[in-house]
Formats: C-alpha cells, sequence, structure tokens
C-alpha cells in the first residue's frame, strides 16, 4: 500500500488559522516549509480517510485526482474530518470525465446525518445516486474494493461513535489511529481475535512533547507510547512495524525539523504535508 499524508494538523491548522500565538507567527513566516493543513490520508490513489475543508486544496497542491477515489473513510463528524457541502459537486455538469463513476462513504450514522444536513440544499439526484452511503459500527469488518477494513472505537468524543481504521491489502495492514486518545482494551483484544499484524501505525500526535495532564480525547508521544506497548503485549504489531505521527496542534509547536528530531529520538517518523510512503 501507498499511504500519502496530505494533512497532518490538527482542528486549527498549522498556522493556526486565528492565531497570533508566537508559534503561529514564526510558522507565517516560514511558509510553505512549516504548513500543516487539516489531516487526510490518501492510501493508492483510490481510498480516501476523512475529508476536511482543505480536501480541494491537497488535490491541487499534490496533484491527485479526486475524481479516482472510489472509497472514503470517515473517522467522525467533526468539521476538520467531514466537509460535507463538497459533495454536491461530485457529478452532474460539475465534474466531467470522472475515473470513478461511484464512491462508497463508510461512517457512522452522525457523520451520514451530517452529510445529509449539509448537502440537502443543493445536492442533485444525478450526484447523490452515485455516492453509496454505508453506516459502520464499532467492531464491524468489512470489505471496500480490495480492502479489508476494521472499524474500532475512538475515545475522542461522547456526542458520537467515533471510529478509527484497520486498513488492510496484499497481506499488509495499517492502523488509522486519529482522532483518538488511549485504546479501549477490547481494541487490541479484536485485532488479535482478527488475527491482525500491523505493519504500521499512524498515531494521534496532538500534544506531541508538550506536558502533561493531556485531554483524553486525543495523544501525544507519551500516550503513543503506551499503544505500543499494548500492541507488542497483545502480539498485533509487526517487528519491523514503523510507527507515524500526525495530527500535531499548533499549541504543540509542530515545527518541521523540531518535531521530526523529537519522534525520531523516541523510535517515530512524524509526518508532514505530501510524504509519502510503502507499507
Amino acid at each position: 500500500m501507498k499511504i500519502q499524508y496530505l494533512g497532518t494538523a490538527a482542528a486549527e491548522g498549522f498556522p493556526a488559522v486565528f492565531c497570533n500565538c508566537g508559534a503561529c507567527t514564526r510558522a507565517r513566516a516560514d511558509l510553505p516549509a512549516q504548513l500543516r493543513t487539516r489531516s487526510q490520508m490518501l492510501i493508492d490513489g483510490t481510498l480516501l480517510v476523512d475529508f476536511p475543508p482543505d480536501t480541494y486544496m491537497h488535490t491541487l497542491r499534490f496533484g491527485f485526482d479526486l475524481s479516482a477515489v472510489r472509497t472514503l473513510l470517515v473517522t467522525h463528524s467533526h468539521t476538520d474530518h467531514f466537509y460535507a457541502q463538497e459533495f454536491v459537486n461530485r457529478g452532474y455538469k460539475f465534474a466531467q470525465g470522472m475515473r470513478a463513476e461511484g464512491l462508497d462513504l463508510f461512517a457512522n450514522k452522525e457523520v451520514l446525518s451530517v452529510f445529509a444536513e449539509g448537502t440537502r440544499r443543493e445536492m442533485r439526484q444525478e450526484v447523490s445516486e452515485h455516492i453509496r452511503l454505508h453506516a459502520v459500527r464499532p467492531f464491524e469488518r468489512f470489505t471496500a474494493g480490495e480492502y479489508e477494513i476494521i472499524a474500532l472505537p475512538a475515545e475522542h468524543t461522547p456526542q458520537e461513535e467515533a471510529l478509527i481504521y484497520c486498513i488492510s491489502r496484499g497481506g499488509k495492514s495499517l492502523l488509522y489511529c486519529n482522532d483518538t486518545g488511549l485504546l479501549d482494551e477490547k481494541c487490541y483484544a479484536f485485532l488479535a481475535e482478527c488475527g491482525v499484524q500491523l505493519d504500521a501505525v499512524s498515531f494521534d500526535c496532538t500534544f506531541a512533547d508538550t506536558a502533561g495532564p493531556h485531554s483524553s480525547r486525543h495523544m501525544g508521544f507519551a500516550e503513543n507510547d503506551i499503544v505500543c506497548e499494548k500492541l507488542a503485549i497483545y502480539g498485533i504489531i509487526s517487528p519491523d512495524a514503523k510507527y507515524y505521527v500526525t495530527h500535531f496542534s499548533h499549541n504543540s509547536a509542530p515545527f518541521r525539523e523540531r518535531i521530526e528530531k523529537e519522534a525520531e529520538r523516541r523510535g517515530y517518523i512524524a509526518a508532514y504535508d505530501g510524504m509519502t510512503a510503502l507499507i
């Protein structure tokens, strides 16, 4: 699997949209080198994880064809992860010569509700009939094209069943692990029961190396270490697995050189916007 990090920031972006703190001011003076947009991942050019408001910018910046995406996995309904209104443009006179006629969108019921609400005024039947909506629950296994996917419960918000995903293809598996705090013990047990051997983990690292205590809704390096230990205890991580970190808050001053050195020191690979890797 080829993965590409299209965005690596938390909800506010880096530099943050309305912020003039020291870190954001410094980042603005060093663009585009320090730019981090809202988090999103592209896999093999045909599967997207999350659909933030920055998606259109991502297509322009990194030159991928959004019309080729056949599968969309959405973690939860927060605006930095799901911008529903954009889908009214997927077809009719707004999009011609598309490579994939249909799109399968997998998400929890709240995301599907936000989709209906956000597209109600402008959605045309010619567009909606090619977007297939699938409600997903925690601990559900399903197939999307060539991919075997396991939905797991995220520890993120009590308002909805936020999800993280284990994505497998061709004998390789990735755990996409944001937005979430520390995982419920049942997640590890279920992955073990399914016989999963992870080749890569993409961690929520909102807090990076900032001092705790941290909110239970996200993670930093300290929490990432705990999850790594659990994965090893349950025997569901390959010996040569790669550990990536992403979804950085501006409050953690995620300047590339600083965060990459800190991540490497701890055994992680700090993702940046546009970074690609083979799993």
